[in-house]
């Protein structure tokens, strides 16, 4: 039996005397698939910033790997968030003013990865998801469905072991939906990523290992 990746123990959540979450246990595997599905404001993208740390629990301890992040110093917790996930917000953060391909860099350089090195990776990359004809556009004069391939192509640029993304198919067409459900199949498969999404698309949910149905003051 694989030890979890991912394991949230007896973890709360409070919000101004709010009660988000309550004694959360959740394990998840490496390569496993799983969806987290809400009504808005339910806190599925709360549930999924206290697992890669963004925010910390009022009680309670999440594990990554071998590492509690709920003990972790910031500066260390930073470095490990960047090595371990690649994230996927709601919003895309993705740099306007600058190129595709000096997007997809990034996270290599904040990895210390040499300039050779990054070209050959983002190029591989940018090729595997069929955008390598668009490398030199800027990123602010791309479309919606554009800019969040681009994001999950960012994500999965340093090979990190989990993916975490906040609602990838909201408001895309199906066709651009379509081009992300393969992508996120083929990437869980191939390379036994772990992925955790929120969202409310009924073909992600399709695809997940798992489903959990996230509410107000939750108790799993």
């Amino acid at each position: 039996m694989q030890l979890p990746i991912i394991k949230l123990l007896d973890v709360s959540m409070n919000y101004d005397n709010n009660v988000i979450f309550s004694n959360i246990n959740l394990e998840i595997e490496p390569g496993e698939i799983v969806a987290a599905k809400g009504t808005i404001g339910s806190g599925k993208t709360t549930l999924l910033n206290l697992i890669c740390g963004i925010i910390r629990p009022t009680s309670g301890r999440i594990y990554i790997d071998k590492y509690d992040i709920t003990k972790l110093p910031s500066d260390k917790l930073s470095a490990l968030r960047a090595n371990i996930f690649g994230i996927v917000p709601q919003k895309t953060n993705l740099i306007p003013e600058i190129s595709i391909k000096q997007n997809l860099e990034l996270p290599l350089m904040l990895n210390g990865i040499d300039k050779g090195k990054r070209n050959s990776i983002v190029n591989e990359t940018l090729d595997k998801l069929g955008l390598i004809s668009l490398s030199d556009r800027l990123a602010g004069t791309l479309s919606v469905g554009e800019s969040e391939i681009v994001s999950i192509a960012r994500s999965m640029v340093s090979d990190p072991p989990i993916l975490l993304l906040d609602e990838p198919t909201e408001g895309l067409d199906p066709i651009i939906s379509e081009m992300i459900l393969s992508l996120l199949r083929g990437d869980s498969i191939m390379n036994q990523k772990t992925i955790f999404i929120t969202t409310h698309d009924e073909r992600i949910l399709n695809i997940a290992n798992r489903v959990i149905n996230v509410k107000n003051n939750m108790n799993l």
